[in-house]
């Protein structure tokens, strides 16, 4: 049984961090890596960069003062605006990565099997030959998680309406919810291979939190940059195939 103490999960933290950067240099260091990240990061540039013009104007239009107004709605409105492009800029990449393992999962599935090849060709093998889910059964999943995500990500809005204390727990909560969020669509080919329903995945998750907070954090601020750091997707889609292989399975094994 894991130890649950706030000092061994911040010990996990450290090693999921640690497997992130250990991951991305594995990961460039296969040439089948870098070819199927291509496809893939272009699709998520797109879609990232839309998104987030889309949620900056929203953002701006919604938060516009009146000439005549008071310097404290002025204050107010300003760090509303700031927090929520902050949350805009958390949320774009995730949605992106929720709408392309929808639309295109070939490209995820590519880009994590090559990760895992680079490692253990023989559990690549494996799991590049597994049925997986129905696509309909896993459609649904991602359909579902899409929509918690963003109905959450939309109550975070809300609490940065909250004077002062909202425009700072606001963009700090949207971070942490991202990286999990981030987490499970960068586990969703591993799950989907397994055949995993979403409570077998959440229970994953669950599991191995700390880890995966570590390894994803980085990731999501990064991924907030605009159009830049959604080059970073392709890279963290095979960097965890480390964390699979050395952190998830390794507890079964």
């Amino acid at each position: 049984m894991s130890d649950g103490s706030p000092r061994a999960a911040g010990s996990r933290w450290l090693v999921g961090l640690s497997l992130a950067r250990r991951g991305i240099a594995s990961a460039w260091a296969s040439a089948e890596v870098r070819r199927t990240y291509v496809q893939l990061v272009l699709v998520l540039v797109a879609l990232a960069t839309l998104l987030d013009a889309m949620g900056i104007w929203a953002v701006v239009a919604w938060t516009r003062t009146a000439p005549d107004a008071g310097w404290w709605t002025i204050v107010a409105m300003v760090l509303l605006r700031i927090a929520g492009i902050g949350i805009v800029l958390l949320v774009a990449p995730v949605v992106a990565m929720f709408a392309i393992n929808v639309a295109f999962p070939f490209l995820a599935d590519r880009v994590f099997l090559a990760g895992v090849r680079q490692l253990s060709p023989a559990r690549a093998d494996v799991l590049a030959a597994a049925p997986g889910l129905p696509w309909t059964r896993s459609l649904l999943h991602a359909t579902l998680r899409l929509l918690a995500f963003l109905a959450l990500s939309l109550a975070l809005l809300v609490l940065s309406f909250v004077p002062v204390v909202g425009s700072i727990a606001g963009p700090v909560l949207q971070a942490w919810r991202s990286a999990l969020a981030l987490a499970w669509e960068l586990l969703d080919p591993y799950f989907d291979k397994l055949g995993l329903d979403p409570a077998a995945q959440r229970a994953v998750l669950a599991r191995h939190q700390p880890a995966l907070l570590g390894f994803s954090l980085p990731f999501v601020f990064v991924m907030a940059i605009p159009v830049v750091g959604a080059l970073a997707f392709g890279l963290a889609q095979a960097a965890i195939a480390m964390l699979v292989l050395e952190v998830v399975e390794a507890e079964s094994a």
